[in-house]
């Protein structure tokens, strides 16, 4: 069997040894040397994706759509269609993916799956200073599309009493703010 994970001295990390397909082995060492981490980061991650996002996509109905189609759509919305849209969006969606995921909807666990899920949309940075979490989105669709996402975001925060702020918006990315509140 060969070492697919290496050891670590984590109390929050396991061993695994599993077999896979050499072609697959060997698109996953181009694929992590492309992005410039390791094999393990590389499988952790969608490990992580899969955990979070991916088992649970058909129960929820969740389908794939190319920007282009995003284009196509947000373009024909108005400010008000998409601010609806993202509030319901967001007061729904991604709360179920938490309480799929960890089965408690809290800051911590808000923000693991902002993450993962906001990476569905195209480069996910996120920083943390102190309290604040800063995400922020290049998805390269439209600034209705930002708008859209600033919407979701928002109700998120909304949800859990954060304070939320929108730090830049236009039509390539969005970056955001959500501030981790005291007792958590």
């Amino acid at each position: 069997m060969e070492k697919i994970l290496q050891r670590t001295s984590s109390k929050h990390s396991v061993n695994l040894s599993c077999r896979i397909e050499k072609e697959m082995y060997n698109s996953l060492v181009k694929d992590a040397e492309a992005k410039g981490i390791s094999i393990n980061s590389l499988i952790n991650s969608m490990i992580k994706k899969y955990l979070i996002w991916d088992r649970f996509a058909e129960e929820m109905g969740l389908i794939p759509l190319t920007k282009r189609t995003l284009q196509k759509i947000f373009k024909t919305m108005t400010d008000e269609q998409i601010k609806k849209i993202g509030r319901e969006v967001g007061g729904t969606v991604p709360q179920e993916l938490i309480y799929l995921s960890y089965n408690k909807f809290d800051f911590v666990n808000l923000m693991k799956v902002v993450e993962i899920s906001d990476a569905r949309f195209g480069k996910v940075k996120h920083n943390i200073n102190n309290s604040t979490h800063s995400i922020n989105i290049v998805h390269s669709v439209s600034e209705n599309f930002s708008k859209f996402l600033a919407e979701t975001h928002q109700s998120l925060a909304d949800t859990l009493s954060l304070r939320f702020t929108i730090e830049h918006i236009d039509s390539n990315m969005i970056c955001m703010e959500f501030e981790k509140p005291y007792d958590s």
